[in-house]
């Protein structure tokens, strides 16, 4: 311990002052967090093996470099026992998932969330994290060969099976064996193989974000095997439909990095699922009836479960094993629990008719005073039906009321009558039952349908009630999870009310900014009698052009920057509403470019704490800007980008993520990674259009005035999460010049034909 104290003062400079030691994992390493006499922390760790801690710390440095989810080895001592690694906190996948596992495996969708992100990040970790990784450096061997998958079989066979009191033929079975092992080498395998990927070494920092530990047993091998192993963990008791959605997000995920044979991969993902129950169960057998663990002895019957399932879906083309395994599962003492049915209603069905779809005899419609009168906010609330129907305050009669005693109660069980519909048991209770999401499922299309065809007419109210015994758990979860579907995806401004709890929250509408202020010289002579704005393209001006791609996207409030011409864009917009609330960023005084542009405007941005829209007057395109919102949630900032040939690129890691920039006829290259090499990242050209968290205003005082916001994402990208967005089939256009104005309207006829 004095050893691992003095590290810690070399390394930081200060003193320990608090040493708490951490329970231990599997291995025989120790933990400790060690206190820093400022306040910080790190884990200190002394193992055993010094080949052991010297491959975690340099897969650690190798994959810290890749920019993977690990826990970055700051220092290790000289004799290679001791190292000093990042402090991710105490909570761990395992810990979070705690609520499903002890419900039998009936995870809640927050739980389900946090499976999907983490196995998401699995196939970076396994294709990324093995370039120019040195596999000889890995202990104790470099990659699965047969030795290593029949010592793991014959683990199963004398510590678990022999234990049962089966009988088997031990040739046969040997030769079953040899099949396996020679079939599971067979697999292409040249991925970085985790060995161990499972809940219990996936940690969770203070943001719920997934970091990677514990691969210090990591060899090169196929990415099957660490599928099998996070899926078919026995306590996890995950279902066949969430497990298929789980490998399906893996698969999409794995598509990014190489080309995949959905058949093959499915195939050989059977394979190492069963050699890996195999392996777990040997483990079981060895710490359950050797060592007397009642843990691992409680853990056998969810193990045979999933080996049960993998047998009645042909999982083992192995006939002599087949036999074995079959007439283990077989054995009373592994006998199944019976399974609970679970009711599920029908749901309600809805029309899909278009009521605005009219015959060319019926003449034009009139224009209904409700139009166009401003942007959408959207009420939700729950409520008690004995206390009546909440009151519509709007004065339009009201909106929709829907009836959730259909759906099984909670309120009706002792432990769930003094929580409600926001309380996670509750939230378990009712998503287990499955009533209540049959029920939203139909309420979603409705709702959908409605809010579109609202946000197109310009309609300013909408009114969902939802309605209970007692307004506390059916109706609370119901409003609850509408009002954030509708927020998520259209990014109005929601409010969502729970009566009889007395709690209310306020969604705010998503918001963007456009840039006006520019001079628009390249637009001469134009733009000497009018802004760059108000250039007409197709008959309208350009910044109409925008506003009404925003006002499609769901946006609703809008800053614009105001510079040349001010006067004329200002009464301009002041003649044309368009339904919109818009605020001018005043910059008359000084052009003050992007980045200055938006620091100048951050007191009318800093409440779109989802992250705002920033989009250039002079571009039309066809670009997603709803995809594009939704791909920025939880990042700094997501910057639209194309392929299109210029001599200005982006640079980009392969997860997209934002590493640089480069001239390529200059040669310069501008990043905050030392000597970063152009060619080794992927280019791709901005678009103008990109989304940001205000949280990044916190840098803006490190910036004068007037700067580009180009050369401040560059100087943050290796700080905060800054990431590139690529939109299949885009079409773009810069109307910056005058012989491009032309073009621009047959740019724009085109893609108005597509989207109609």
């Amino acid at each position: 311990m004095e050893k691992l104290k003095i590290l810690y003062t070399e390394h930081t400079g200060l003193e320990v002052v608090g040493c708490d030691e951490l329970p231990g994992a599997g291995s025989n390493r120790k933990y400790y967090r060690l206190h820093g006499s400022d306040g910080s922390t790190l884990i200190g760790v002394v193992g055993t093996s010094q080949d052991e801690n010297n491959t975690f710390c340099y897969l650690a440095q190798h994959f810290t470099e890749r920019k993977l989810p690990v826990p970055a080895v700051v220092a290790q001592s000289i004799d290679g026992l001791r190292y000093l690694q990042v402090d991710l906190g105490d909570r761990s996948l395992f810990d979070a998932l705690k609520g499903g596992r002890d419900a039998g495996g009936r995870y809640t969708q927050s739980e389900k969330q946090l499976l999907h992100r983490t196995i998401s990040l699995l196939p970076r970790f396994q294709i990324k994290g093995a370039r120019g990784l040195n596999f000889k450096k890995c202990y104790p061997q470099e990659a699965l060969d047969e030795t290593n998958v029949l010592f793991d079989l014959n683990y199963f066979k004398y510590c678990f099976l022999k234990a049962t009191g089966i009988d088997f033929h031990e040739l046969k079975l040997e030769a079953a064996f040899r099949l396996v092992a020679q079939d599971i080498v067979a697999i292409p395998g040249e991925a970085f193989m985790y060995r161990d990927f499972q809940a219990r070494n996936v940690m969770l920092d203070k943001d719920g974000n997934p970091y990677f530990i514990d691969f210090q047993g990591g060899r090169r091998g196929p990415v099957q095997y660490d599928v099998a192993s996070f899926l078919w963990q026995a306590s996890a008791r995950y279902s066949k439909s969430l497990r298929e959605e789980l490998i399906k997000t893996y698969i999409n995920n794995l598509k990014q990095y190489i080309e995949v044979n959905e058949k093959q991969f499915r195939q050989n993902l059977k394979l190492c699922v069963l050699f890996r129950l195999l392996q777990v169960l040997g483990a079981y057998g060895f710490r359950g009836y050797f060592e007397r663990k009642n843990h691992f002895l409680e853990s056998i019957p969810a193990a045979i479960q999933n080996l049960r399932d993998l047998l009645q879906e042909g999982g083992c083309p192995y006939p002599y094993l087949r036999e074995v395994l079959t007439r283990l599962i077989e054995l009373p003492q592994f006998a199944p629990e019976p399974e609970k049915p679970l009711q599920r209603a029908d749901g309600y069905k809805i029309t899909e008719n278009n009521p605005y779809v009219s015959r060319p005899e019926d003449g034009p419609a009139t224009f209904s005073r409700y139009d166009g009168k401003g942007p959408l906010v959207v009420r939700v609330f729950s409520f008690s039906f004995k206390k009546g129907i909440p009151e519509d305050t709007s004065g339009n009669g009201g909106g929709y009321v829907f009836d959730c005693r259909s759906t099984h109660n909670p309120g009706r069980y002792e432990p769930y009558k003094q929580l409600t519909g926001l309380d996670e048991p509750v939230i378990r209770f009712l998503e287990d039952d499955g009533e209540i999401l049959t029920f939203l499922d139909s309420i979603y299309k409705l709702a959908d349908a409605h809010v579109q065809r609202y946000l197109q007419r310009g309609f300013t109210s909408l009114m969902f009630s939802f309605g209970c015994t007692g307004g506390q758990h059916r109706s609370v979860y119901s409003a609850q999870h509408l009002a954030e579907h509708i927020h998520y995806k259209y990014g109005i401004e929601v409010h969502v009310c729970h009566r009889e709890q007395g709690i209310s929250t306020i969604f705010p509408a998503f918001r963007a900014m456009v840039f006006a202020a520019g001079l628009g010289t390249r637009l001469k002579p134009l733009t000497d009698t009018m802004p760059k704005a108000l250039v007409p393209v197709a008959g309208k001006p350009l910044l109409e052009h925008t506003l009404e791609k925003l006002k499609d996207s769901g946006i609703r409030d809008v800053v614009i920057n105001v510079h040349h011409f001010a006067d004329m864009i200002e009464e301009w917009v002041n003649q044309h509403p368009m339904g919109m609330n818009v605020w001018f960023s005043d910059e008359r005084a000084a052009l003050l470019e992007t980045g200055g542009g938006i620091k100048h405007a951050a007191h009318l941005l800093k409440d779109a704490t989802e992250g705002f829209l920033i989009h250039n007057v002079d571009i039309l395109s066809n670009a997603d800007l709803r995809a594009l919102q939704l791909f920025a949630h939880g990042k700094a900032a997501a910057l639209l980008v194309s392929e299109r040939q210029t001599s200005r690129y982006l640079l980009f890691d392969d997860d997209m993520r934002l590493v640089g920039w480069t001239n390529i006829q200059t040669g310069e290259v501008k990043s905050p990674y030392p000597n970063l090499d152009a060619r080794k990242y992927r280019r791709f050209a901005f678009a103008g259009i990109h989304v940001m968290n205000p949280s990044l205003f916190a840098h803006f005082s490190e910036w004068p005035d007037k700067f580009s916001i180009i050369d401040f994402y560059l100087s943050i990208c290796n700080r905060h999460p800054i990431y590139g967005y690529v939109q299949s089939g885009l079409q773009l256009m810069d109307v910056g010049k005058m012989e491009t104005i032309a073009e621009a309207e047959a740019f724009y006829n085109n893609v108005k034909k597509e989207r109609e």
